[in-house]
């Protein structure tokens, strides 16, 4: 995939259905195809149906068990959706992938809802560990409870590494904690703003707080990467998607996480992707 680099390149390498599925074979099944089902490579391809048939009578296609089982919508659609949602830095909205695929907004929709759920599966397993920042800021969201309609959501992330986006009900010190102990394994620095319900953070690890109310960063204290994750997403969500519901928000931080966590590697973006699928 780090060939492909620009829109013209990707629709060629998706032109047909056979190069998509040979595409998506070899990175389902780098060592070979294994029945979803038993695990066996003990496995038949029938030409004809261009599906496999195990030895335990199973049959089953390249999207079997995939964010792509069971659609009626071909795989080029498919695969140039995964890439227009990983190479838009500030997402890409319904409408848009409705009118780049010549597809019903509710097929937009529902492909992108779809793509986000395979872009959080197994991504996030990994615990932050090593020199990490921690930041909190309210979003504008449709049905937020929150003052003027906002929702709380914290912000976790190793410097220069991956980044988490939790949605949060009240930034009181208890549910700080717990969030970020769910997500913090072998932590050796933390760095924070000044606020009170941060202040356990020191009985986790080494921790530097900077007063956001008079400096932005202190020599190496500072929570740029958070909020430059923040003013991503924001802008985003007022330039792009202009309306998201506070039901769906965690779908859409999870989305935003994703690519910031692999911001400078974003040929790669589809292949985590498509693996995750």
């Amino acid at each position: 995939m780090d060939k492909i680099k620009s829109l013209v390149e990707a629709h060629k390498e998706f032109a047909t259905q056979e190069k998509c599925e040979e595409y998506l074979e070899g990175k389902r099944w780098p060592n070979g195809v294994t029945c979803p089902r038993c695990g066996s490579k003990a496995v038949t391809y029938m030409v004809s149906r261009r599906q496999w048939q195990c030895e335990c009578r199973y049959q089953f296609s390249v999207t079997a068990g995939t964010v792509f089982h069971r659609t009626h919508i071909d795989l080029p659609r498919w695969l140039m959706a995964v890439w227009l949602m990983c190479y838009s830095p500030k997402g890409i909205s319904g409408k848009q992938i409705q009118r780049e695929l010549g597809v019903t907004y509710k097929t937009a929709w529902y492909m992108a809802k779809r793509i986000r759920k395979a872009m959080k599966h197994d991504i996030f397993d990994d615990k932050l560990c090593g020199i990490v920042e921690v930041d909190a800021t309210a979003v504008k969201a449709d049905g937020a409870t929150g003052r003027f309609g906002t929702q709380n959501v914290l912000g976790m992330a190793e410097r220069h590494g991956a980044l988490r986006m939790v949605v949060i009900d009240r930034l009181t010190t208890a549910n700080i904690q717990r969030v970020c102990l769910r997500n913090f394994d072998r932590v050796e620095m933390i760095y924070s703003d000044a606020a009170s319900s941060m202040d356990f953070l020191s009985k986790i690890a080494k921790h530097r707080t900077v007063a956001h109310y008079w400096e932005h960063a202190h020599g190496k204290t500072h929570t740029n990467y958070v909020e430059n994750a923040w003013s991503l997403f924001k802008r985003g969500l007022i330039g792009v998607f202009h309306h998201v519901s506070a039901k769906c928000l965690q779908e859409y931080l999870d989305e935003f996480a994703f690519r910031c966590s692999h911001r400078k590697e974003r040929a790669v973006l589809v292949d985590l992707v498509l693996a995750n699928c």
